[in-house]
């Protein structure tokens, strides 16, 4: 085989490969939001588990040029949840508003505890750029997407929402095009109830 041939073959291999590894991606993607595994509850400090997500997301955060800001309340009462699946939850959050602001911007995570509610609130905001009116009654729906082909399958919000959902909480949201958009998950501080 030439030289030729053979930096064809590897180019086609490689394709090949990058392909197969899209494809596992969206199997996976789906298998994980088709089935609901059992929720392990234990008590969560949502403030530890914010500073965790922002701690896991901080490289990508950096080389997005996007700065932080945390406005943490303090003494905030425990969450029954599962851990995991909530840090799932809000690290897609800051994934989203990432994708949101491609030429950077700012990031502010908040959480505050409403004590006649009864309930704890993570807010996410970012200085993106924003949630058509249009497309904003749809963003939860399984597979709806605004991302161009290739980007996003259309399944994590509505997966965030099924995870808060079995937590006996909602998520809401606010969005400006052009100025950016905000995500507010509400927990109840006790799930037997």
């Amino acid at each position: 085989l030439t030289s030729e041939y053979q930096e064809k073959f590897a180019n086609y291999l490689n394709l090949m490969e990058n392909e197969t590894d899209r494809c596992s991606r969206i199997v996976s993607n789906l298998l994980a939001f088709s089935r609901k595994s059992e929720l392990e509850f234990t008590d969560v400090n949502i403030n530890e588990l914010v500073e965790k997500c922002l701690l896991l997301s901080g490289h990508k955060l950096k080389l997005s040029n996007i700065a932080t800001e945390l406005e943490l309340q303090e003494g905030l009462p425990p969450v029954s949840g599962d851990y995991n699946q909530m840090q799932q939850c809000i690290i897609n959050l800051i994934f989203n508003s990432i994708d949101a602001m491609p030429t950077g911007g700012k990031l502010l995570v908040a959480t505050s505890y409403n004590q006649s509610e009864r309930n704890i609130s993570i807010q996410v905001t970012d200085t993106g750029c924003g949630i058509s009116k249009t497309d904003l009654p749809h963003i939860f729906e399984p597979f709806f997407t605004t991302k161009s082909e290739g980007q996003g399958l259309g399944l994590g919000l509505s997966m965030v929402e099924g995870i808060i959902e079995r937590h006996k909480g909602n998520i809401e949201v606010t969005s400006e095009v052009g100025k950016g958009t905000t995500f507010t998950i509400y927990l109840p501080i006790n799930n037997s109830t």
